[in-house]
C-alpha cells in the first residue's frame, strides 16, 4: 500500500489497511506471518517533513530457539516515524546518530510505502529469545533429538574448561 503525499486534504490523512495472509513477507526464516497483518495510522505532513504514527497488529510464528518448534505469538507495537526527503537528509553534514534519528526514515518526497513500513515495525517488535516453554530442555547436541518428548542415553562431551564458569549462570 502506498499513500500519495499530493493527495493528502490539507496535508493531513489516516489509513487503515488489512493484508490477507501471504501478502507482506518479513524475508526471515525463522519469523513468519500465518495470518492477517492490521496497519492504521495517521499522516501529516507539513514544509516537507512526513510524520506517520499508529500502530501494527497481527500474529507471528516463530521457532523456539532451544528446540525449534513452531510457535504462535501475538505481536502488536505503536509506531511514530518521521520521513524526510533524500535531498536535505543528504544535505546535511554527517554526523553521530543520536536517540532521536532512530525514528527518521528517508523518502523520496512523493510517497510513503505503509508495506516497508509495516514490515520494519514487526521486525523491530520481534522478542529477542523466543521460548515454547521456560523449561524447554532443546535439542541433543548429540543425536538432534527433541529432548522434550524424549529423552536419550548420548553422552553430553564436556566443554572446554576456560568456559566452565558459564555454566553457573542462568538465563
Amino acid at each position: 500500500m502506498r499513500i500519495e503525499l499530493e493527495k493528502l486534504d490539507k496535508g493531513i490523512g489516516q489509513f487503515d489497511h488489512v493484508f490477507a495472509p501471504g501478502e507482506l513477507s518479513l524475508e526471515d526464516e525463522q519469523a513468519r506471518l500465518p495470518g492477517a497483518v492490521e496497519v492504521r495510522g495517521r499522516i501529516t505532513r507539513k514544509d516537507g517533513q512526513v510524520k506517520v504514527s499508529g500502530s501494527v497488529a497481527t500474529e507471528v510464528e516463530l521457532d523456539c530457539d532451544r528446540c525449534l518448534r513452531a510457535l504462535k505469538v501475538p505481536l502488536a507495537a505503536d509506531f511514530d516515524v518521521e520521513y524526510v526527503p533524500v535531498s536535505s537528509y543528504a544535505a546535511e553534514p554527517a554526523a553521530e546518530l543520536g536517540d532521536d534519528d532512530l525514528t527518521v526514515s528517508v523518502f523520496d518526497g512523493e510517497v510513503i510505502d505503509i508495506d516497508d513500513l509495516a514490515r520494519e515495525q514487526i521486525i523491530l517488535a520481534l522478542p529477542s529469545r523466543t521460548l515454547c516453554r521456560e523449561d524447554c530442555q532443546g535439542l541433543c547436541p548429540v543425536c538432534g533429538i527433541d529432548k522434550n518428548l524424549k529423552g536419550c542415553e548420548c553422552e553430553s562431551q564436556p566443554g572446554d574448561p576456560r568456559w566452565a564458569a558459564l555454566n553457573n549462570l542462568r538465563l
